[in-house]
């Protein structure tokens, strides 16, 4: 159960709120999560607020604050704007985690979806990565969203705080491809010594500030969103429960290397000769001389 503390400044009741009688200041988990896939599903489909209102009557005051987690969202709404938005697919998942009312931890698989990922990402200006290895997902965040036509496209600013020990057992091939996206300017990346312990997997930390003109400091921690990525279910958190993420990400990047210094030890570990073959069969002297020309 989660004991939020009542917003000073809103004390309205939400109408379809599974909980309290009191408003959280902090967006809840479901709703900031859902929030997010709906805005960017109405994006994928190339449709305005306006046409939304044309086709379902739901104002785009409304609408915009259902996306932003500063609207209450009932189920059978949110199944409407999946099934004109052509992502009916979502439709259970989504009642699922509403279904939970107003969280700030929650298991659940949706968060290991590319769609998911990708909604999270197109809804935050700044996402850090922070990861022991292996790399798949990291990349997968990393790389360029499709443009979605008639619009600008949207940049996320990434970083990756890598834990050091992930350079020696990373295949040549992915350090490889670590600092082709780091050249694209796709990815900043930061070496963790390897002397701060880091949990293993990956832990996303999403600043849900795409979209709103008030993107001060306090504003982007009430919108962070925390993602553990384990080797069975995610764990998502904000608030409260997320400050053990939010510290360790702050250590982290604190006791990280430059991204200069961390460049150049990425070349180096590609560099180096490997006593096994990688993952396409290639043999050391290969994989060392493929890496040097990326360098």
């Amino acid at each position: 159960m989660n004991h939020c503390p009542p917003d000073p400044h809103n004390h309205e009741p939400i109408p379809g709120d599974d909980r309290p009688p009191k408003r959280c200041p902090i967006p809840s988990v479901p709703h900031l999560a859902t929030g997010a896939l709906l805005r960017y599903y109405r994006l994928q489909a190339n449709l305005s607020y306006q046409r939304v209102q044309e086709r379902t009557g739901i104002s785009d005051r409304r609408l915009y604050g259902i996306e932003l987690a500063r609207r209450p969202l009932e189920r059978d709404i949110a199944r409407t704007l999946l099934d004109i938005y052509g992502a009916g697919q979502e439709a259970q998942a989504v009642t699922a985690l509403l279904s939970g009312g107003h969280m700030h931890e929650t298991h659940h698989q949706v968060f290991q979806r590319s769609s998911w990922m990708m909604a999270l990402k197109a809804a935050a200006q700044e996402a850090v990565l922070l990861s022991s290895g292996p790399l798949r997902l990291a990349f997968d965040l990393a790389a360029p969203a499709a443009p979605i036509p008639g619009r600008a496209q949207h940049r996320c600013r990434t970083m990756l705080l890598l834990h050091e020990p992930a350079l020696d057992r990373t295949p040549v091939q992915q350090l490889a491809r670590l600092i082709a996206l780091i050249q694209r300017r796709a990815l900043t990346v930061r070496l963790v010594p390897g002397n701060l312990r880091v949990p293993e997997g990956l832990l996303t930390e999403w600043s849900l500030t795409a979209g709103i003109t008030d993107t001060s400091a306090a504003e982007c921690r009430r919108r962070q969103l925390y993602v553990r990525h384990t080797p069975h279910t995610p764990l998502a958190r904000n608030g409260q429960p997320a400050h053990s993420d939010r510290q360790m990400i702050q250590l982290a990047a604190l006791r990280a290397r430059t991204p200069l210094d961390s460049v150049h030890q990425l070349r180096q570990a590609a560099s180096r000769p490997r006593t096994r073959t990688t993952g396409a069969g290639q043999s050391p002297a290969r994989t060392a001389s493929a890496a040097k020309r990326l360098a």
